[in-house]
């Protein structure tokens, strides 16, 4: 699979070919607006090329977009969890694709040989996308960020400790090999097969 990564001010977004379009997962911010395009531009892709945004969860940096997104191509559709509807409050579109269960990619509508998992910790309405080749796709499921501070693998807020390693359990047993986060250089799966419940919930900040 290749992944295209756009790295903006804070987070890392991705790219993903299928047929003659793009699947993108999260935007960043609302104001890395420039940036984005300049990253898009530098891979060679229209924002008319994006089909589908596939969105990890409703924080901002990875939804802040999304307007602008829709205002310069509204055949865009978005796919998210359906706890995520809630969350967001703006950015919503008739279109949207609303995942409750764990479902094959082509099962939606798109032809990429893949799953999207339901991977809550940091947030309850957290997903992750894996793809049948290993490449695992997290939002803020994992992280390669801050570990000269100790982070091992994990973002800084988490809302549920327990159902963080939980999900890591699932990205492990799904046969990921590489993992891609929203923050930080993709990874070997090994990284979480190591730190799996060495951050206790005293160090962590939780939601």
């Amino acid at each position: 699979m290749e992944i295209i990564q756009l790295k903006l001010s804070l987070t890392n977004c991705f790219l993903i070919r299928t047929d003659n379009k793009y699947v993108l997962i999260d935007t960043g911010y609302e104001y890395d607006w420039d940036l984005f395009c300049k990253r898009l531009k530098s891979v060679g892709v229209r924002l008319s090329d994006i089909s589908h945004i596939i969105l990890t969860h409703h924080h901002d940096d990875h939804c802040g977009l999304l307007n602008k997104l829709l205002k310069e191509n509204n055949n865009i559709q978005i796919i998210m969890s359906y706890l995520a509807k809630d969350l967001l409050l703006k950015g919503e579109n008739e279109n949207d694709i609303l995942v409750e269960e764990e479902i094959r990619i082509k099962d939606i509508g798109i032809n990429l040989n893949g799953k999207i998992l339901k991977t809550p910790g940091h947030t309850i309405d957290s997903i992750s996308v894996l793809f049948d080749d290993g490449d695992c796709i997290v939002g803020d499921a994992a992280a390669n960020m801050l570990q000269f501070a100790g982070t091992k693998y994990c973002v800084i807020f988490i809302c549920n400790i327990d159902e963080y390693y939980e999900s890591w359990r699932k990205i492990i047993c799904g046969n990921s090999q590489r993992v891609f986060p929203a923050h930080g250089k993709p990874f070997s799966v090994e990284k979480l097969k190591i730190n799996i419940g060495k951050n206790q919930k005293k160090n962590m900040v939780m939601n």
